[in-house]
């Protein structure tokens, strides 16, 4: 899902936060937990291709993927469980719950708009598929998403 969708998404997800909460810092800690998720690709792309400060080269290189291995550390439902453990153990600090609904709007959309196959966002599968792209990459899907 491209950047600008993002944002809108988390705020308006973080509107909602606000409503909920009333609490300004739960508010930005839902947005930014809707968007910095997406600090991996960064790392993606180092791992993929080495150190650039041009974002334009990230940005092109991950959204054509125009990588060999697909890590998303941070894009994992694995996290996303931890996330709503913490929530569920810390019910009265409502920043973690604020940032739960923040990772969780975020994994939801990438799954629906993103190429990944249907297991591709268990950072556990991409482990036992060696990060490989063409184990973890619908190539099928993703030649649809070009093609519109």
């Amino acid at each position: 899902m491209k950047v600008k969708y993002h944002i809108a998404a988390s705020g308006r997800v973080s509107y909602m936060v606000y409503i909920m909460t009333n609490s300004l810092i739960n508010t930005a800690a839902s947005f930014a937990a809707g968007i910095l998720i997406d600090c991996d690709h960064c790392v993606d792309y180092y791992l993929n291709h080495g150190f650039t400060y041009d974002m334009r080269k990230i940005y092109d290189a991950m959204s054509n993927v125009r990588i060999t291995k697909v890590y998303l550390l941070l894009h994992s439902y694995e996290l996303l469980l931890a996330s709503w453990a913490l929530a569920f153990l810390h019910p009265l600090n409502g920043l973690y719950l604020a940032i739960s609904i923040g990772f969780t709007h975020h994994i939801i959309f990438d799954q629906i708009y993103n190429p990944l196959v249907s297991k591709g966002y268990f950072l556990s599968y991409r482990i036992a598929m060696g990060f490989r792209k063409e184990s973890i990459i619908d190539t099928q899907r993703l030649k649809r998403l070009y093609a519109d």
